[in-house]
């Protein structure tokens, strides 16, 4: 109930109510989750509207939130607005439609809803900063991911499809947690080069580099890691481009602390990277939030001046990607503390060679 406290203490004036339709907005406030729905606050009580899907489930698991079946969502909305008195309500400006916006004027004509970034900014801001159960969930889900990489070290090989090694990944996951946090990357030889590649048909070959970024769902919490190996003995360009992006990697986690401006960290980096002629090669930020979204407040980028706070949960993951050559990126998931980080991921990182 912390949260929805501080979102009930937080509304301004100019706003009686707040609606809540976003799914994992909705699941932050509530913890529980549900594929359609609408979560209503005042400043005195949340309700949380819901079909009979999820009825049964959300009565006997929400707590301090009181639990309401619709058949008519319009009409259940409305019975709340009207029983509450909220004139002023306000929405997500983030992932509320257009459509969706002049549908609730069209059928609530007599409400002033209020779409001025601060309910948006309300959430972002308390979503950021991560509790000790939030922590534990997300460390859960990182625990899995490593002993997936732990897993995919003694299948992969050369003659496997990047599809194939993707595949091995996802289905250890799926055994040991809920789900994938987002569709699995393995990108090999020249594919490396794609940050974001799509698994291929492509067989892994002697010499190639292969990036693997991955990660696992517990309890609505996401991870998120990545891995570069090399099959067969690296050339010498190839160990020098690892080690260059694992010190880059190593700086910005011995700088990542409380106080810290998020761009701050990735200029240093971007610095770095610059001393050796690549700074054109590391296109992506150094990071992201990550918690019940796999993206998330706050972002390690060139443009993002958020003050790191602590308990803030963040990926440091560099890149170096040399066109249709090869690339290599390595990412940990940490939590910022006062004096420094706590690193979740546990698997190694000095380059395995297959």
């Amino acid at each position: 109930m912390n949260s929805l406290n501080n979102l009930m203490e937080n509304m301004p004036q100019n706003v009686d109510g707040v609606i809540i339709s976003e799914a994992s907005n909705r699941r932050y406030f509530t913890n529980f989750s549900s594929t359609a729905g609408v979560l209503i606050v005042s400043r005195r009580k949340a309700i949380l509207l819901l079909d009979f899907r999820y009825f049964e489930m959300a009565k006997n698991k929400v707590k301090g939130v009181e639990v309401r079946c619709f058949t008519d969502l319009n009409s259940a909305i409305g019975d709340v607005l009207r029983c509450e008195n909220l004139k002023n309500v306000a929405l997500e400006s983030f992932s509320v439609s257009v459509k969706q916006f002049e549908d609730y004027k069209k059928n609530f004509e007599d409400v002033n809803f209020v779409v001025d970034g601060w309910l948006d900014e309300c959430i972002l801001n308390l979503k950021s900063i991560k509790s000790y159960s939030e922590i534990e969930k997300i460390r859960a889900s990182q625990e899995v991911t490593d002993a997936a990489f732990s897993h995919i070290l003694n299948f992969i090989c050369i003659g496997k499809t990047e599809k194939e090694v993707a595949r091995e990944i996802e289905n250890f996951i799926l055994d040991n947690a809920q789900c994938v946090s987002f569709p699995t990357i393995v990108v090999s030889g020249r594919n490396s080069s794609l940050p974001h590649g799509t698994p291929s048909d492509k067989k892994l070959e002697i010499g190639d580099f292969v990036t693997m970024d991955f990660g696992a769902v517990v309890d609505g919490y996401c991870s998120d890691m990545t891995r570069t190996v090399c099959m067969s003995s690296p050339s010498n360009f190839q160990r020098e481009l690892y080690s260059i992006v694992l010190n880059g990697q190593k700086l910005a986690l011995k700088n990542i602390k409380q106080g810290v401006v998020c761009n701050d960290v990735d200029r240093l980096v971007r610095n770095y990277f610059e001393k050796y002629n690549y700074v054109e090669e590391f296109g992506h930020g150094l990071g992201h939030g990550v918690g019940l979204n796999i993206h998330e407040e706050p972002y390690l980028n060139r443009v993002c001046d958020t003050v790191l706070e602590e308990n803030m949960v963040v990926t440091v993951e560099p890149g170096l990607y040399i066109n249709s050559k090869m690339g290599v990126r390595i990412e940990d998931l940490v939590v910022v503390q006062k004096d420094g980080i706590v690193n979740l991921t546990n698997s190694s990182k000095e380059l395995i060679c297959i």
